[in-house]
């Protein structure tokens, strides 16, 4: 019984498959209307789908035409001939109407921008100042230097022979500035007498 069944179900999926085969195609509204004559040229035609052109726009893109003004505008900054230079990449100039100009060099181009009175360059931070807030501790033949950091507190050790003297003038600084604030003399001097 079930051998039959499956039997039957085989054979209507069969038909139903065959019915979709069979349905005619609809050709293109062109043809439909004028049937065309076998071994004509426009049947030939007429039996190949149509072609799309893929690499031509649906639409042409329109020309800009930009005036001299515009495209003086548009133009990429470049340093002058006769700028002059004040620092690395940095190039200064005055213009015609007396505006002066900075320029620099950098990898994407060069940036222009005009210089204000009493503007200044910003300088690099000198060692000095960036060991100014710096903390230095004395562990004896080594110092502790704690610096604060915006992801936390910088803390490192270096031995006394092996600090840099940028290092060496900001610890005899700081120990000099702790000494005359608590009246102190010297740590060599405070060393108590030696018994024999």
């Amino acid at each position: 019984m079930k051998t039959i069944a499956l039997l039957a179900i085989g054979a209507a999926l069969a038909l139903a498959s065959d019915q979709d085969n069979k349905k005619p195609e609809s050709k293109p509204s062109s043809t439909a209307a004028t049937p065309a004559k076998p071994g004509h040229p426009a049947a030939a035609v007429a039996s190949q789908p149509a072609k799309r052109k893929l690499h031509q726009p649906a639409v042409a893109p329109a020309e800009s035409k930009l005036t001299p003004a515009q495209q003086a505008a548009a133009a990429l900054p470049q340093v002058p001939p006769g700028a002059k230079e004040v620092g690395p990449n940095l190039f200064s100039s005055t213009d015609a109407q007396g505006k002066r100009w900075m320029y620099r060099k950098t990898p994407f181009g060069v940036s222009k921008w005009e210089e204000k009175p009493g503007e200044q360059e910003p300088r690099a931070e000198s060692p000095a100042s960036a060991q100014a807030g710096t903390i230095m501790t004395d562990l004896g033949d080594s110092v502790q230097f704690q610096r604060p950091t915006p992801f936390g507190p910088q803390k490192w050790t270096r031995k006394k022979s092996e600090l840099t003297e940028d290092e060496k003038s900001a610890f005899a600084t700081q120990e000099h500035a702790r000494q005359s604030v608590l009246g102190t003399k010297p740590a060599d001097a405070a060393k108590p007498p030696e018994q024999h």
